[in-house]
């Protein structure tokens, strides 16, 4: 888990900065940024939740699912 989690923390660093620096329109990184940050939320909950935190495991997927659905919801209405 740990290599996943640290593959995915560095992509979305990338892409972040990939926007910030205008190196690509900012509209293309910043949902990439975010399905990569959501990953790394998902990894740390499979993390929590093999070691026995359970409730802790339900923040980190519940915040992941957040991030998902305002994500998917910029996306939509950007091409609506």
């Amino acid at each position: 888990m740990r290599i996943w989690k640290a593959i995915f923390t560095v992509l979305t660093i990338v892409f972040g900065s990939l926007g910030l620096m205008n190196v690509m329109p900012y509209d293309i990184t910043l949902p990439i940024m975010f399905i990569f940050m959501g990953l790394t939320l998902l990894t740390n909950a499979k993390e929590s939740y093999d070691e026995g935190a359970k409730k802790d495991a339900m923040i980190f997927a519940g915040v992941a699912i957040f991030v998902y659905v305002v994500t998917a919801y910029n996306l939509i209405s950007r091409f609506m």
